[in-house]
């Protein structure tokens, strides 16, 4: 019996290799073209128009249909979209992007410098009232220097610009700074991104890919926003296979979708902390014993665990916990009930009536609390504040709006007393802390009326200081200011809950990443 040649068993199996690598190769197919993707929203969209929208699944919708100068990757770090490179002077005065050339409109126009001029001059135009005019004060004036460079320049240094210049761009042949205008092109929006906007019925929106984006065409050929009443019919709607994406679940319904295999669940830490928010230009929260009262009265544990099931995170200031701008050394949230009375005590309040509620002078220590409609997690939050402070003989009477009234009637006109409200906590500590908290946008987006110099001070000294050490005192010391003041009580961080019908692949589900990945996902099965 011939022996077989010593090398051709190994030759074999490495023959063998090979082809299973080949075969495998081969059984992994490149994701095809074509399939709708359906999101759920559950608060009206009233407007597409980047620098006026408000609500969450319209700003998501801006990230499909428009680009910026910049984007954020998934370490939050300032990357390029349209601006392919930048620099800034040695004086820290003028900054200039140099913007990507043949990028297009949907309508075929090219993108250019004058687009972006005339998008962050229309931020700044005071007819507009957009609701990021406050976070560009220190500019001096937007400018095309050529077709392709865009330049700021300032009226100081300011270190963190770069965290600001993400608003999408608008076509400025299409649309003017004016009110009217810009109403009218949010309802039939042209931009340059991976999407273009189709139609818009019935509470129905419907995108089409972009044929022509510069990146390469998406692979879905359709992304449709369908509104529903609330959460409970967006989860519902899920279940039923007539929506594929549901971003902000109730944490029962996350719990039934988990194990499913229809479904992919994801859960996240959210950039936006809860509070009471205090008028304190209002003759009962003007007084900051009061306001410190309310605070103590409040117990988070209580609103984490019932309100949310435990998926949230206590804060003492506009900072996430863990990150760098946040102050370890400001003492927990505490539920100090008899500290709390013992101050309303000092203050005059008593019951004088037997009716449990506190009294002064013949007065009721009562207040009206605002919340947008249609928010389940609120309303859960609303009744338990209540409860609470009803227990130390505050009356608290829950009034709900919807959220264009509630900002238009009552927040900026400063016609309230106490509201619930979440804040975007940034992805630089200046762009939202001065923009909440800074004296300077009283009657913009400082909803509070809250005004205190060396706050200012600091948020002014953060905004040219380069070094992080720096900074890193500079918000920690701000922090423990607002603790002090209490304009508001800051509550939490919650964890958000997400569902996505298990047929489409190609998703990033970083926060930062998720609407901006839709470019790349997939239908597995159409």
């Amino acid at each position: 019996m011939k022996r077989r040649p010593r090398l051709a068993y190994p030759l074999f199996l490495a023959l063998l290799g090979v082809m299973g690598v080949l075969a495998l190769l081969g059984a992994e197919k490149p994701p095809a073209r074509g399939g709708e993707l359906v999101l759920a929203g559950y608060l009206e969209i009233k407007n597409l128009n980047p620098l006026l929208v408000q609500d969450t699944l319209a700003i998501h919708l801006g990230d499909l249909l428009f680009n910026s100068l910049i984007k954020f990757n998934e370490h939050f770090e300032p990357v390029p979209d349209m601006a392919e490179s930048w620099r800034v002077s040695a004086d820290g005065l003028a900054w200039e992007f140099f913007l990507k050339k043949g990028v297009r409109f949907h309508d075929g126009r090219e993108l250019t410098a004058a687009d972006a001029a005339f998008t962050y001059n229309a931020i700044l135009d005071p007819g507009l009232r957009t609701p990021y005019a406050a976070l560009f004060h220190m500019v001096q004036r937007f400018e095309a220097a050529d077709r392709y460079r865009f330049r700021v320049v300032l009226k100081a240094p300011y270190a963190p610009l770069l965290f600001l210049m993400d608003k999408e761009i608008l076509p400025s042949h299409l649309v003017q700074a004016t009110p009217a205008s810009m109403e009218a092109f949010g309802r039939r929006p042209v931009g340059s991104g991976p999407f273009r906007f189709s139609e818009w019925k019935n509470g129905e929106i419907v995108l089409l890919a972009n044929e022509d984006y510069f990146e390469g065409r998406p692979l879905l050929d359709r992304i449709v926003a369908r509104r529903y009443p609330n959460r409970l019919g967006a989860w519902s709607a899920l279940m039923q296979g007539k929506v594929d994406v549901v971003e902000d679940l109730e944490y029962e319904d996350y719990q039934v979708i988990r194990n499913d295999p229809r479904f992919r669940v994801y859960d996240y830490l959210s950039r936006f902390y809860y509070t009471v928010t205090f008028n304190l230009q209002d003759p009962l929260f003007s007084d900051p014993r009061l306001r410190q009262a309310v605070d103590l009265a409040i117990d988070r544990s209580d609103l984490i665990d019932k309100a949310l099931q435990g998926w949230g995170l206590a804060t003492t200031g506009p900072f996430q916990p863990g990150t760098w701008p946040y102050n370890e050394r400001v003492s927990d949230p505490q539920y100090r009930p008899q500290e709390a009375l013992a101050i309303l005590r000092e203050l005059g309040w008593r019951d004088s009536d037997g009716d449990r509620i506190l009294d002064r002078g013949g007065k009721r220590l009562s207040f009206t609390l605002l919340a947008d409609s249609g928010d389940s997690l609120k309303e859960a939050l609303a009744k338990r504040l209540r409860w609470q402070l009803f227990q130390l003989g505050i009356e608290v009477q829950v009034e709900f709006l919807d959220l264009g009234e509630l900002f238009e009637k009552k927040l900026l006109p400063g016609a309230f007393q106490a509201v619930l409200l979440q804040y975007n906590v940034g992805r630089d500590p200046d762009t939202r802390t001065s923009f909440f908290w800074h004296s300077g946008s009283i009657g913009q987006s400082n909803l509070a009326r809250y005004r205190n110099e060396r706050v200012d001070r600091l948020l002014e000294q953060g905004q040219v200081t380069p070094g992080l050490a720096e900074r890193k005192d500079i918000y920690r010391t701000v922090h423990a200011l607002l603790a002090e003041d209490r304009p508001a009580a800051f509550l939490f961080f919650r964890r958000k809950f997400l569902g996505i019908s298990s047929r489409f692949g190609g998703i990033r589900t970083t926060p930062e990443l998720f609407y901006q990945s839709m470019r790349d996902w997939y239908a597995q099965n159409k």
